[in-house]
Order: C-alpha cells, then sequence, then structure tokens
C-alpha cells in the first residue's frame, strides 16, 4: 500500500461524492461533502481552501479527505469534512492530512492566527485525533445537529506561536459568565489578570406590545440585501463561514435579524442585525417561539467577550454559554475572546454522547446553568 497526500482537483469530486456518502450516509449535514456546486467552488478556491487527500496510489482511490477552509482577511481558519474509506481506518491517515495541513496553513505560510474544529460526540475517536494534533478544548454546542437525533459537538482551537499572548483583557464579565471563562484559561494553559465578575442588571419590566415576525428564508436575496446594508459596517459582521440565508423580521418595527438557517438539520447561526437585538426586550420571547414554529430548534451566536450588556441580555432570555473562543478576531491591534451563547429548545440529553474528559469541565458547567435555569423551582433539587 502507497499512500501520498495530495491536493485534491476538480477531477475528484465524484469519488470524494461517493466517499462521503458511504461513510456518513445522506444525513451528513456539511453540503461540502454532499453538493457537488460547493464542492467545486471549493476546489476553484485555492487562495482560502486547502482541501487534502490521502491517495493509494497501488489501487487510484481515496482514501481520506480533509479541508481547511481559511478566512484571510480575519486571519481565522476551519479544519472540516474528515473522511476515512473502509478498509483505510486504524492506520492514522486523517490524523497525518490534518497535521500536514496544519504545518503547512499555521506553520509555513502562517496564514492564520488560529485554525478551529468540531468533533461529533457519536464516538471519541475524531476528538481524540484532533486533541493529539495539538487542538485544545474550547467548549460544546449542545443539541446543535440534527442527524440521526440531536447531537452534540465538541469545539477545538489552535494557535500561532504568540497569538494568545495578545489577548486584550477582560475588565469584567457577567458572573454567569465567569465559570466557563476559568474553565478554558484552564484548558488552554493561558490566563487572564485577575477578572472582575458582576451580577446583570435587572431587565426593565415587560410591557405586552404585540408584535410578530416574518420569516424571509431566501438565500440570494438575503445575502444581497445583507451586504447593500453592512458592506461598510466591519463591527457587526462577524460569523466566520456562515452567510446569512434568513432575515427575521419584525411586522411592529424596523429590526431585521440576519441568521444562517440549516433546515435540514433546525440549526440556526444569528449573524447580526441592523440595530440592537436588546431593543426587543420583552418581546425577545416571542422571537423565540416564532422561530420554534418555524422548524428552528437550536441557536448560537458569537459575542465579543466584553459586550457586558449584550450578553447579560442573552443570558437574561436563556442562551447559556457554552465555549469560549480566546484571541479569536483581531481588531485594531488587538486580539479579542468571543464566547459562544446557545440555546436548544428540545429537551437535554447526553445519554449516549462519548465525550472526551478534556470537554468535561464544559459539560458539567453548563449542565449545571441548564438545571438551574431550568429546575431551580422544583424543591429538594441540590444546584
Amino acid at each position: 500500500m502507497d499512500l501520498i497526500i495530495q491536493k485534491a482537483s476538480l477531477d475528484d469530486v465524484d469519488e470524494l461524492l461517493g466517499l462521503y456518502i458511504a461513510v456518513y450516509g445522506p444525513d451528513y449535514p456539511l453540503e461540502v461533502g454532499t453538493n457537488r456546486a460547493i464542492m467545486q467552488e471549493a476546489l476553484r478556491d485555492t487562495s482560502e481552501v486547502l482541501w487534502l487527500i490521502m491517495r493509494d496510489t497501488e489501487r487510484d482511490v481515496i482514501a481520506a479527505s480533509v479541508i481547511f477552509e481559511m478566512d484571510l482577511s480575519l486571519r481565522i481558519g476551519k479544519v472540516m469534512g474528515a473522511v476515512v474509506a473502509n478498509g483505510y481506518r486504524g492506520q492514522k491517515v486523517a490524523t497525518k492530512l490534518i497535521n500536514y495541513g496544519i504545518q503547512v496553513v499555521l506553520e509555513s505560510k502562517k496564514q492564520v492566527n488560529s485554525l478551529y474544529a468540531t468533533a461529533r460526540t457519536v464516538d471519541i475517536s475524531s476528538q481524540a485525533m484532533l486533541l493529539n494534533s495539538g487542538f485544545l478544548p474550547l467548549g460544546i454546542f449542545p443539541n446543535a445537529r440534527k442527524i440521526k437525533s440531536y447531537e452534540t459537538l465538541t469545539l477545538l482551537g489552535m494557535f500561532s506561536s504568540g497569538v494568545l499572548e495578545k489577548r486584550s483583557a477582560i475588565d469584567k464579565v457577567p458572573e454567569r459568565l465567569l465559570p466557563i471563562v476559568e474553565i478554558c484559561n484552564k484548558q488552554i494553559g493561558h490566563d487572564h489578570d485577575k477578572i472582575e465578575s458582576y451580577s446583570c442588571p435587572s431587565l426593565p419590566v415587560e410591557v405586552d406590545i404585540e408584535d410578530d415576525f416574518e420569516f424571509i428564508f431566501a438565500p440570494q436575496f438575503v445575502e444581497k440585501r445583507f451586504e447593500e446594508i453592512f458592506s461598510d459596517d466591519e463591527e457587526s459582521l462577524f460569523y466566520p463561514f456562515h452567510k446569512p440565508n434568513l432575515i427575521i423580521s419584525s411586522v411592529n418595527t424596523d429590526l431585521e435579524i440576519y441568521a444562517s438557517f440549516n433546515k435540514k438539520d433546525h440549526y440556526c447561526v444569528l449573524i447580526t442585525a441592523n440595530e440592537s437585538i436588546r431593543s426587543l426586550q420583552g418581546k425577545f420571547k416571542k422571537l423565540m417561539f416564532s422561530m420554534k414554529e418555524h422548524g428552528i430548534y437550536y441557536v448560537e451566536t458569537l459575542i465579543r467577550i466584553d459586550y457586558f450588556e449584550s450578553i447579560c441580555f442573552l443570558l437574561d432570555n436563556r442562551f447559556l454559554p457554552s465555549a469560549v473562543y480566546p484571541a479569536m478576531r483581531e481588531e485594531e491591534g488587538k486580539l479579542h475572546d468571543y464566547v459562544l451563547l446557545t440555546r436548544t429548545m428540545v429537551p437535554l440529553d447526553f445519554s449516549d454522547a462519548k465525550i472526551h474528559e478534556a470537554f468535561k469541565p464544559y459539560v458539567n458547567q453548563y449542565v449545571k446553568q441548564w438545571l438551574h435555569l431550568n429546575l431551580s423551582i422544583v424543591e429538594g433539587v441540590n444546584l
């Protein structure tokens, strides 16, 4: 058996399609493994996509595949789509591909400040593989993807030399956020100076103002409108590798929320809005109810960790912190941490999840906060 690492080409699309379907079946949520047009587009973008394959030259077949997608302007990269063909497992071919890509992207060419990856929890192998390659545990995505059932993912990151040392200082965080920040600092082996934590201010008394929301799911229209409105507003635009395909519009106000919605697995990312989402005040509950009516069962968003009031607003609206991405974005020479806030609208279930010990502190902290949020009224429950 003679295995060599190559860059994938357009000639490999048919074989790659067959490989992803053979290994993951029709439920694979990433279009980069199931959509021919998107795969061809990725293979043409050689400046920001490094698609590596391991080829068995004796049989002239692809033994494994992995994709490095990069946003060079934001200096962040994502490792995704790792797949190994039957008959080649147990030979660490995916690890060799990933390590080769890391050496090219992060070390040799220094194209990005950091790489991140998500790993499934149907078994521990993919988590262990990434950890063994030097990735650090950053948190979880609870109930994030509906594949055969609602599945939790883990988040991992790897950083270029010296990047973590350039993290911006954090003066204060909401007290409900401090535990996961401390967990992350311990897991990555890099601490902030002392961080003060404060209680969130009480929300204003709800005023019963009727409002409805329209959901415009039209990918081309939404993306065009998004670019027209936010083309010069770089501060508002930050959710790497997600393009909006959904506008959620308030009927009675001018608020428009731009989101990325995957109908297949009911997964939604809130990217930005044309005005502060805090303007909804008490109507935010109605928004969440409307989202669930439209098939959205999991919502997540990224917020810079020093945006105290916005984080408090989401925490008070039943979002929970589930991951921290340190030194994620460089702004004016400073590298800022971001917190992942998530809300699942289906019952939480970790019973079938296989989670590596490195992620247990995140799981334990998330469950503790989830219990406090949902069961604190139950007498006799020790939280």
